[in-house]
């Protein structure tokens, strides 16, 4: 039986980074994955409060500090299997998350994203999905997207624009350079892209990570600094990457998990923040780790929301 991700399901409690039981799912177990599933899971955080598309095909090369890309979820967080289904059951919800445990714009995804988008879209005028991506998006689906620009979350990943560090710490994705040419092209047809930078190690300068974010129409940020597994870590700590190491040396233990030092993730994303600011992005740090962070003055992201939530 491979191991799974223990998280707060309904019902729900306050969500914690101490919580639960994260362990790796070794990866010679992967094969048991019906690797042409797609299914519909129970959400995953309190804050967003909308269920999670998994794919059966998870990243071949997945990032370092990822620590789901092995992970099968328990059957009673399962609400419906296989295409035909997932796309009847999500139109009955407000949004959903596309997808934390792998990249929905992978090859061997992309085709059926493209599908549960613009049929769902179809059934339920007001549903907004949060789709969040470290790959290029095809042709295709940014004119799908672009129909649909008002009832949609888009989120690019960019952790850090040090493409050297961007090879090592994310090896199966698209390049700094190409994502940040997306994002330009998206933003210029209209499309509001929300950047993701996270997990946020500070391997920039803050205000040259800032100019290039707002030189390719960037006006919304969400960051933090993330949590690291053993396995995870173990990873970083051996990366051929020496900022990578250095980085990783600072992390803390907390029980079986590892995060940086609380004076220090309030230092660097005191100055992501300030940065952004200069350049008129907004930023909130994301709170899934980093309930500690709540007697702060950082602003603080409490919840997924849009306005054709009621």
């Amino acid at each position: 039986m491979i191991p799974c991700v223990q998280i707060n399901f309904f019902p729900y409690k306050q969500f914690n980074w101490l919580n639960g039981v994260i362990l790796e799912a070794p990866t010679n177990q992967l094969n048991l994955y019906k690797m042409n599933e797609i299914q519909l899971i129970k959400p995953m955080y309190k804050c967003q409060d909308i269920p999670i598309l998994v794919f059966g095909k998870r990243c071949p090369n997945p990032c370092l500090y990822c620590g789901f890309y092995g992970y099968q979820f328990p059957e009673d967080n399962v609400i419906a299997s296989g295409l035909e289904n997932v796309i009847k059951k999500v139109s009955e919800f407000k949004g959903i998350y596309i997808s934390p445990v792998t990249d929905c714009f992978l090859p061997e995804n992309s085709p059926m994203t493209h599908e549960i988008l613009e049929e769902v879209w179809k059934l339920n005028r007001n549903w907004v999905p949060l789709v969040i991506t470290k790959q290029i998006i095809p042709a295709k689906t940014i004119d799908l997207l672009v129909k649909n620009k008002d009832r949609l979350v888009l989120q690019v990943s960019i952790p850090t624009i040090d493409e050297e560090i961007t090879q090592v710490l994310e090896p199966g994705s698209a390049s700094i350079c190409d994502r940040l040419e997306m994002i330009s092209n998206l933003t210029s047809l209209g499309i509001k892209v929300i950047c993701v930078v996270m997990p946020y190690f500070q391997f920039d300068d803050p205000n040259t990570f800032a100019q290039t974010l707002k030189n390719v129409g960037v006006e919304r940020v969400i960051t933090a600094t993330g949590i690291l597994i053993e396995v995870t870590k173990s990873k970083m700590s051996h990366s051929s990457n020496e900022d990578i190491k250095e980085m990783t040396k600072l992390f803390s233990s907390i029980r079986d998990k590892y995060i940086l030092p609380k004076e220090t993730r309030i230092e660097i994303l005191s100055e992501l923040f300030s940065s952004l600011k200069n350049y008129g992005i907004k930023c909130k740090i994301c709170t899934c780790d980093n309930h500690d962070l709540e007697d702060t003055n950082l602003p603080l992201c409490h919840q997924f929301n849009h306005k054709n939530f009621k």
